[in-house]
């Protein structure tokens, strides 16, 4: 392998597939309508754009493996192709349940891009760019993602599970409660993408009292999750019943207290009392 040429042409590859993303994202809206995130109408035909796109990996991959002195991927790519053409390379399979869909295309093409990226050594540079931002824009419309489940959530519990369901279906090195070690005590968000190093958790606000509670545990994060050489992105998702505070307020006081590496996200969204009540309702009786 001429690793020199792979290093070369890397890059210009990765841009080429993450302008198939978008289209693939446009497909989405397509297909299960706008969820709230996506590609913001990039593409007019979207299916169109991604074969297209899909087409001019192809032929760019040829004279790269070519140059590389990489017969063996080169062929192997040329039967894949062939097989993924006859099929159609504006396939998708849609996944109804988490509002998604994949080209097996273009998984095959991100995997060999990644291989290729691997062998040379370097850490991806491009893909982590779009990852973070499909990451952010799912963040940034909670409230559309939770009300696609027909059930507003009752508490932070509720929250978190309908997050980590599209989340996981998403981004396959989705985390659950990943461990970050401080000093003196391992701190655990709620869930990570650990190809980006994302930290993610996810505040419950009801009423107005809340969200200073919920505003000193993020502040509290900050501080515990600092120094982690794994986890190096923090986002923090404020879900409120109510548009008591504005995401400019957060974002300013996390550059108060110096968080340069946390993003807050401030969404509002319908919660349900009814689990609430009925704890209340069951509890412990009054002696005479």
């Amino acid at each position: 392998m001429n690793s020199g040429v792979v290093k070369s042409a890397v890059g210009a590859l990765e841009k080429i597939l993450s302008k198939a993303k978008d289209a693939l994202w446009g497909i989405e809206r397509e297909v299960f309508g706008d969820p709230g995130y996506g590609n913001d109408g990039i593409y007019d035909y979207p299916r169109a754009a991604m074969a297209a796109t899909v087409e001019q990996l192809y032929d760019t991959l040829l004279v790269v493996l070519e140059a590389a002195e990489m017969p063996d991927t080169r062929n192997s790519l040329v039967k894949a192709f062939h097989d993924f053409k006859s099929k159609g390379l504006e396939t998708t399979k849609d996944y109804e349940e988490y509002q998604t869909c994949e080209s097996p295309a273009l998984v095959y093409f991100e995997n060999l891009i990644r291989g290729l990226r691997i062998s040379i050594g370097e850490a991806v540079t491009s893909e982590e760019a779009w990852t973070l931002n499909r990451l952010e824009s799912m963040l940034r419309d909670t409230a559309a993602l939770v009300h696609r489940r027909g059930e507003p959530p009752a508490n932070e519990i509720d929250l978190q599970k309908i997050l980590h369901d599209y989340l996981s279906a998403s981004f396959p090195d989705f985390r659950h409660n990943p461990p970050i070690g401080g000093t003196l005590k391992t701190f655990k968000p709620d869930c990570g993408i650990a190809s980006v190093g994302a930290a993610i958790e996810f505040k419950f606000v009801r009423t107005k009292e809340e969200v200073a509670v919920a505003g000193s545990g993020i502040f509290e994060d900050t501080a515990g999750y600092k120094g982690s050489k794994d986890w190096t992105r923090f986002y923090s998702v404020i879900y409120q019943a109510e548009p008591f505070m504005l995401e400019s307020h957060l974002a300013s006081d996390l550059k108060r207290v110096g968080a340069a590496t946390w993003k807050g996200f401030v969404v509002n969204g319908p919660t349900n009392p009814s689990k609430s009540k009925r704890k209340t309702e069951r509890g412990p009786k009054k002696t005479k």
